[in-house]
């Protein structure tokens, strides 16, 4: 079997194809390191978790959020099934009395649908949702140090993002990476996938590829290819051909090599696109150079964070879809924001393995013991931030958001010493990509799958619709590429 790329879904496909008896798996990797997108993430994963989630309450606000959903007019009969299924689902829960969180795939499937503004395609929504919980599982017996609190993540929009006890994408990348070298997997890096090689009759059965002095290659395979070349935000023809307003001097979260090859690749051998025109920013990376990197906060999730302006006020709900907060930051005085959050959820490392202290010491990050004297090294009205922190602890208690409608709420601001972390939007996410099938084969413009070939992760679109929802991603690539690896084995 031969593997396009070294990322999560790479690394997936990898490891699943060796647990299910490959022989011979073979990994090329244009970069000459691995692990892609996926080892810069926040390492957040969303999966309906019911023995994690028990710990979270369901608030009458998020109740509204439910039936809210299952009660809209659909937009068509998969979507007026997927309600259906929810509801059914959420009648049950309600009838057993229970208090705690309520989440199913099902749910997560109509979030994700919802959040995407139902152009996404419900039936890889639903493979995606009914299989991510078993994928986390999957990783924790990898190896993955998967923590027990579940957070609700940066765009999220519901209690059911994990993250991992490690920086960044480490605790995802690292545990599968030994794994597949243990089990014999073959990597070869600084080796650029060229094109396809088919046979006469069609059918995938090979790549050419060049190393990085531009010598030439031809390896084939009788277990197909599976492209996990990740999406296009590094390519910036590529990304303006789909999405015009998204300049070329815009900074992105993603690693230099994501520039749409797979995409490119497999277009020339007729392969069918879906929603190249959506491309996601990030509301909150660092300014300037739009990594992911640089907070304070030790979780990935905006529990108990407010975003304030220069003027220190609120602007938005926090836990709104990530388009819409890239929006209203946009409408802010010079683009920047700053997280805001007490030492309660700091640590002396965050989740990218930086000393908290070091970035303060250096101005990344604002400290001090008291809100006033925060406000002052940010240069904004010291009553403003006061009186915006004593708002917002005030909705904590009354877990209502009456100005926003935030519905996220966990812990007040309250604990000296007083963070702030300046924000500011980065290119972060492409939904677009290869049009596959739920068993991740590459389909033709005829709805027809190309033998042979198969896509996962960011190289694919139809998903996340036109909005990808935050923990959506890696959940998304890792599932999808065991998804790939099983298909290619039972269609060889």
């Amino acid at each position: 079997m031969i593997i396009v790329g070294a990322g999560g879904a790479g690394l997936s496909a990898a490891v699943t194809a060796k647990d299910l008896g490959v022989k011979n798996v073979l990994v090329l990797e244009k970069m000459p390191v691995i692990g892609g997108n996926t080892l810069r993430c926040a390492s957040a994963f969303n999966a309906a978790d019911p023995d994690r989630q028990k710990a979270l309450p369901m608030t009458e606000t998020l109740k509204e959020a439910v039936v809210k959903a299952i009660n809209e007019k659909p937009v068509s009969e998969e979507h007026a099934k997927l309600m259906a299924d929810v509801k059914a689902k959420y009648e049950a829960y309600l009838k057993s009395g229970s208090k705690t969180l309520f989440d199913c795939p099902e749910w997560h499937a109509l979030q994700t649908y919802n959040g995407g503004d139902k152009v996404g395609q419900i039936p890889l929504i639903r493979q995606y949702s009914n299989n991510v919980l078993d994928t986390l599982h999957w990783m924790q017996s990898k190896g993955s140090p998967v923590m027990d609190r579940v957070s609700q993540g940066a765009g999220a929009l519901w209690q059911r993002t994990h993250q991992l006890d490690a920086p960044a994408g480490l605790g995802l990348i690292d545990p599968l990476y030994q794994a597949a070298v243990k089990q014999g997997v073959n990597f070869k890096l600084g080796m650029r996938v060229q094109d396809l090689i088919l046979n006469d009759k069609g059918r995938v059965i090979g790549v050419t590829a060049t190393d990085k002095v531009g010598n030439k290659y031809e390896f084939t395979s009788k277990d197909g290819v599976i492209l996990a070349t990740g999406g296009y935000s590094q390519n910036k023809e590529m990304r303006q051909k789909s999405a015009p307003h998204l300049t070329s001097e815009m900074v992105s979260t993603n690693q230099p090599g994501a520039t749409g090859d797979g995409i490119i690749i497999a277009t020339r051998h007729g392969a069918d696109t879906t929603g190249m025109n959506y491309v996601q920013v990030y509301p909150l990376a660092t300014p300037g150079t739009g990594a992911l990197q640089g907070r304070a906060r030790k979780m990935s999730g905006l529990d108990d964070v407010i975003d304030v302006n220069k003027n220190g006020e609120r602007f938005v709900k926090e836990d709104a879809r990530r388009d819409e907060f890239v929006a209203a930051i946009k409408k802010q005085p010079g683009g920047v924001v700053y997280d805001i959050n007490d030492s309660s959820i700091v640590k002396p490392l965050n989740s990218f393995n930086e000393d908290v202290e070091t970035l303060v010491s250096i101005g990344r990050i604002y400290k001090a013991d008291s809100l006033a004297d925060l406000a002052k090294q940010l240069g904004m009205p010291a009553d403003k931030l006061e009186a915006t922190v004593a708002e917002f602890n005030k909705m904590v208690e009354a877990k209502k958001d009456p100005k926003f409608g935030r519905k996220l709420f966990d812990r007040p601001i309250v604990k000296p010493p007083f963070y702030a972390t300046p924000r500011a939007p980065s290119i972060h996410h492409t939904m677009g990509g290869l049009q596959i099938s739920t068993n991740a084969q590459v389909l033709d413009k005829n709805g027809k799958p190309i033998p042979g070939l198969y896509a996962a992760g960011e190289v694919t679109g139809g998903i996340h619709g036109s909005n990808r929802l935050g923990g959506n991603a890696t959940a998304d690539v890792l599932t999808f590429g065991r998804i790939a690896a099983k298909s290619a084995v039972a269609h060889k």
